[in-house]
Formats: C-alpha cells, sequence, structure tokens
C-alpha cells in the first residue's frame, strides 16, 4: 500500500464518488492522503430547491475527510471563485505549475486523478494538466516523478461520447464500502435518491459490478496511467 497519495477532485464529492474506498484502505494503513479541491463555491445544483452555500459546501468537506483520520489533510485551489463548471477557461499552465508544485511539495507515491473521457469540463481540464504535470521528469532536475498514477471513475462516465476505456487496476473495498457509502452520504448537498447517478444505490451498484470483476463484493477500478513495481 503506498505510503503517501494526493488526490485531485475538480469538485467536493469527486473523490468521495470516486476513490473513498481506496482512501479508506489508505487511511487505516496509516498512508498520508493530501486531497486538492480544485472548485469549491456557493452553487445552485440540478434538482433542489435554492442555493448551496459556500459554507455548507465548507463543512461538508470537513465532515467527510474526518472520516479518514488525521493523516489526511486538503486544499482548495479556488475557493469562492465562481469557477465551477469554469475550469476550462483557466489557462492549462496555470493549472499544471499548481499540480506540479504540489507533488514536489507533498511527493506522493500514488496521485489519484478523474478519469476521461468525462464530459464535465471540469474533469477534463483537472485531468489534461495533470497528466501533463505527472510527467516523467526525474527528480534530479527538480522535479518529483510519481511512481503510481491512476485515474478514478465514476458512475457518471458511462454518458461518453467516445469508447470507455478499460479499467485495469482494482482494489477490493468489501471491508470499506461502508466508509465509501457514508463519504458519498455526507455531501447532503450532492446526494440525489435513486435513479440519479449520484444515489446511494448507484454507487454501490457501481461497486458491486467492479467487485465481481475480481471475484469480490465490492471493488473500485482505475485506469492505469503509470505503475512502478
Amino acid at each position: 500500500m503506498p505510503k503517501s497519495a494526493v488526490v485531485l477532485a475538480p469538485h467536493a464529492d469527486d473523490e468521495a464518488m470516486g476513490c473513498s474506498g481506496l482512501m479508506a484502505k489508505l487511511a487505516e494503513a496509516g498512508s498520508r492522503i493530501h486531497v486538492v479541491y480544485l472548485a469549491v463555491d456557493g452553487f445552485h445544483h440540478y434538482g433542489v430547491n435554492g442555493e448551496t452555500s459556500l459554507q455548507q459546501r465548507l463543512d461538508e468537506i470537513e465532515d467527510v475527510l474526518a472520516l479518514f483520520g488525521e493523516n489526511t489533510t486538503y486544499e482548495i485551489a479556488y475557493k469562492d471563485q465562481d469557477l465551477i463548471e469554469k475550469l476550462d477557461t483557466l489557462p492549462r499552465r496555470e493549472l499544471v505549475d499548481r499540480f506540479e508544485k504540489v507533488l514536489i511539495e507533498h511527493k506522493p507515491e500514488l496521485l489519484l486523478l478523474p478519469a476521461l473521457p468525462d464530459y464535465d469540463q471540469d474533469h477534463q481540464a483537472v485531468f489534461y494538466a495533470a497528466h501533463a504535470a505527472a510527467r516523467p521528469i526525474a527528480k534530479q532536475f527538480g522535479n518529483h516523478l510519481t511512481p503510481n498514477v491512476l485515474a478514478y471513475e465514476m458512475t457518471k462516465i458511462q454518458w461518453a461520447a467516445e469508447p470507455l476505456p478499460r479499467f485495469a487496476a482494482f482494489t477490493d473495498i468489501t471491508d470499506h464500502i461502508e466508509t465509501k457509502l457514508e463519504s458519498v452520504k455526507r455531501y447532503k448537498t450532492m446526494l440525489r435518491p435513486s435513479p440519479h447517478i449520484r444515489s446511494l444505490e448507484s454507487v454501490k451498484a457501481l461497486a458491486t459490478i467492479r467487485g465481481a470483476e475480481i471475484g469480490v463484493t465490492y471493488a473500485e477500478a482505475f485506469a492505469v496511467l503509470r505503475s512502478t513495481f
């Protein structure tokens, strides 16, 4: 199990949907986890009456990350800057520089980023910038070369305009499925009833399918960008 990980979340709850089972395993093993939330704002969401305030979102982040213990830290790149669904308007170089700084500072053994294809422009912006930031430049040139880079999937990427990748890396989260579901549940402003893709039922269904692929009850799956062993 990696001793340290950086998780890139375009929005608060992406990490819960995509890789909170793995985060629970890392936390249990005593690994350091640093989550970078990109855009955190007050926002009006489809299917919800009224605005979600910035403070609600901040409180939810604190509540969720409490599940993973004192070795889990976080930062918000763009707080209250009206950038939800607008990260694609930022220069890619700005995001690359920001991610490079995070990797050099935290020196993770594992980098987790949102998978493609994804119709969400924020997820696309984060993926491409993070992919560039994690390019193979050796440490003697002032860089931290993260040995393992994985992309986490979410229920919503099934709506894709191109063929989905074969997610080839799996982690058994059978013993951590309740933590995953609780992390999704604690984002109260984002949770939706079934059959919405952000429902607990949908999250559990995807974990069930991924578990069946490796002969366990529940699993998370990842696209492999780099694996060093």
